[in-house]
């Protein structure tokens, strides 16, 4: 399992998203709570993973932890104002043998971004500091990467 996830980190801080789909069960499914969106099948998730966090627009950097006996990785996203990386996401692994076959991100930001032009820039937004208790500090994850 140690090598999957680690696997799987490496395609995200690269930006590579045929090694990330790769990984992925033919149905695997990403959900984002508390958004509404939600992809499901290789070829739906490579087109959002394409277009949006793996576009090379940003930057990331996980550390590992489990949730309810499942691995979890905590995503940071680089700032370039504060000059680390803040937390993004508290991904929930779910593998089906030796692929993902689900993924629950829960997004340390507001569920309703500032502008609809935010969502474009999503990760740049600031954090909410209750969620990033909840996502973050809960699995003992520290408050931002430098």
């Amino acid at each position: 399992m140690r090598e999957i996830v680690d696997r799987y980190v490496e395609a995200w801080e690269r930006n590579d998203v045929e090694a990330f789909t790769s990984m992925l069960a033919e149905e695997a499914s990403v959900a984002m709570p508390p958004l509404a969106s939600w992809y499901r099948g290789r070829e739906a998730i490579a087109r959002w993973a394409r277009d949006w966090p793996l576009s090379g627009a940003w930057r990331w950097r996980a550390l590992s932890t489990s949730a309810c006996a499942q691995p979890a990785l905590g995503f940071y996203a680089w700032s370039e104002p504060d000059r680390a990386f803040r937390p993004f996401a508290l991904n929930v692994l779910s593998l089906e043998g030796e692929r993902v076959s689900d993924v629950t991100a829960f997004i340390a930001r507001a569920p309703r971004a500032s502008s609809a032009e935010a969502y474009q820039r999503y990760p740049q937004e600031a954090p909410e500091p209750a969620l990033v208790e909840a996502f973050f500090g809960r699995f003992g994850l520290p408050g931002q990467l430098d």
